[in-house]
């Protein structure tokens, strides 16, 4: 019974070679890669790159010194490390000694991780390059249809913590405390030798306040600094990278807006930006795809995050028709040009030309191109009014003159800072510019303990265009109209322009097809290959990476489209 089970146990599993088993004639390593496997797309890919074209650094070897490795072979290294989920120039150095596709690509080239890494960090832009050399092989083989473009954003983590961001808002918290801190540690040092029984040392009581003093420095140039240059915030670790809100919450990072194809769902473009919102990226993103794609005019589609009067307007102007999802669900926007008369030729009415489109919308006339989607061309007068006169005693006061008249009951908005003081001498950064160009300013911290209710809003949001300097609150508003019931009104003055006026209709399918070209791309990298986060820092480096990201998705589209040996065969 027992020699009977065990002989059934060593006839139970399949028994490989003895690993120490020498061979006369060893397995030649292409055997080992399969004959539509990706590794072999990637390889004939980048050989039929021009690398001095593309601006890659060593691209021509030199005639002397020690060879150097050839560019293809690690641009070849990093789009299978990408398109595998292996970003790390460790983990890609490793993959080159243990990986048989990694051997097979490299012909068993081992370099070092540092050389993997400086690769990619000198050839930033010619590496983003590469993503389009791929889209233009692609278009060759008719995978981009041209029809249209859904664009949206989504928001990748940066190599920045939360604690390592500071906004102007912070800052100020921070700063207050810190005096509050100096202030306690300078009473302290003052009453240290009337007072026995002290828990801390002279010497230790003086260091603490040291710490202080040189934390409330730093914090107060990194304030000067966002000031002079309009920032709101800054990063330490990633200065290009910016705090925005996500949909896990609050993330440091970047705001990614892609372009995806209509037919392919393939990415025809991206843009990353550091702007915590989508509002008003259409014209900046769309025109790079319109001038890759080689079209007159092109249709795009976005949700209701681009709605921007101003940025469409600019889109039609250059040749491009944003069909934007309204927030009241209509099929129509209007459009507003600035009135300019002038005798629109024949020619110029047929043109596509950006220059000829611009000229023909503000001069009231309907380009052939959009007769399709524009209707109802009105001229008509809007006013304008000039900011009040009193006003500009403001721009004359230094900012504590600015405090103390807002402590008479005031918002008072010192532009040159751009920021306002309340009615309890507390500072308000800029939350937001709203819909109607009004700038809203708030300092939810400073608002949570404060019992003085100056607005109707929960903080004290208070909302300014860019002329408005001083704001009275509500009870300061009441006090003053019983004042001067009595007193004239004075005139304010008002700017008459001439605007022109279209209803853009917007195209409902494409608008309702828009999610389902958007959000798979984001989806895919984000979940399925874990790209949701970026491993360089700076924009130009991370513009890099996003551009391997996208060049990883296409060709995983191409090879789900056509195959790996039909693209192989195409790029002959």
């Amino acid at each position: 019974m027992y020699l009977c089970s065990k002989n059934k146990k060593d006839m139970a599993y399949k028994k490989g070679q003895d690993r120490r088993q020498r061979v006369l004639f060893p397995d030649c390593i292409d055997e080992y890669v399969e004959a539509d496997a990706p590794v072999r797309l990637f390889d004939a890919f980048v050989d039929n790159l021009k690398m001095n074209e593309l601006g890659f650094v060593r691209s021509t070897p030199a005639e002397t010194g020690t060879p150097g490795y050839d560019p293809r072979d690690l641009l070849k290294l990093y789009i299978y490390g990408y398109f595998y989920q292996v970003r790390s120039s460790r983990k890609l150095a490793r993959e080159c000694k243990c990986n048989v596709e990694v051997m097979w690509l490299l012909n068993k080239l081992t370099p070092d991780f540092r050389t993997i890494s400086d690769f990619r960090k000198d050839n930033k832009k010619a590496i983003t390059k590469v993503f389009k050399e791929f889209n233009k092989f692609c278009m060759g083989l008719k995978l981009f249809s041209k029809s249209y473009i859904s664009i949206d954003g989504s928001k990748f983590k940066a190599v920045n913590a939360k604690d390592n961001n500071l906004t102007l808002s912070k800052l100020d918290d921070r700063i207050k405390r810190l005096d509050e801190h100096i202030s306690i540690y300078m009473e302290e040092l003052e009453a240290y030798d009337h007072e026995e029984g002290r828990k801390l040392s002279k010497d230790e009581l003086q260091r603490k306040l040291d710490v202080c003093k040189e934390r409330k420095d730093r914090y107060e140039g990194y304030r000067d600094t966002l000031e002079k240059s309009g920032e709101s915030q800054i990063s330490l670790t990633d200065p290009d990278s910016r705090l925005m809100k996500a949909n896990e919450g609050f993330c440091v990072g970047y705001n990614v807006q892609t372009a995806v194809d209509a037919e392919s769902h393939m990415i025809a473009g991206f843009l990353v930006t550091n702007s915590p919102t989508d509002h008003g990226q259409l014209t900046s993103v769309a025109s790079e795809v319109k001038a890759d794609y080689g079209v007159d005019v092109l249709e795009s589609t976005a949700d209701k995050g681009y709605e921007c009067p101003e940025d469409h307007a600019d889109a039609l102007a250059n040749g491009i028709v944003p069909n934007v999802i309204q927030r009241d669900g209509s099929c129509a926007e209007q459009v507003q040009f600035d009135y300019n008369e002038a005798n629109i030729t024949d020619e110029q009415k047929s043109s596509t030309n950006p220059e000829d489109l611009k000229a023909c919308l503000e001069a009231a006339v309907i380009p052939e191109a959009y007769k399709d989607f524009l209707t109802d061309a009105q001229i008509v007068e809007v006013k304008e009014y000039t900011s009040d006169v009193a006003e500009s005693a403001v721009l004359k006061m230094t900012p504590e003159q600015m405090r103390a008249k807002a402590l008479e009951g005031y918002f008072v908005r010192d532009a040159e800072r751009n920021l306002v003081y309340c009615p309890q001498g507390e500072i308000l950064r800029q939350k937001s510019i709203k819909r109607n160009g009004m700038i809203r300013y708030c300092n939810k911290l400073a608002c949570k303990k404060c019992k003085c209710k100056c607005t109707i809003q929960k903080f004290k949001e208070a909302d300014f265009n860019k002329d408005t300097l001083i704001k009275a609150t509500e009870a300061k508003r009441k006090q003053l109209k019983e004042e001067n019931k009595d007193k004239p009104k004075t005139p304010r003055m008002k700017v008459v322009k001439k605007v022109v006026r279209y209803v853009l209709h917007l195209d409902q399918n494409k608008m309702d097809n828009r999610k389902c070209l958007s959000e798979h791309p984001f989806g895919t990298m984000k979940r399925a290959l874990g790209q949701y986060y970026f491993l360089l820092k700076g924009k130009l480096k991370v513009t890099a990476e996003m551009g391997l990201f996208c060049l990883s998705y296409n060709l995983r589209r191409a090879i789900s489209l056509k195959g790996v040996p039909a693209l192989i065969a195409s790029l002959g």
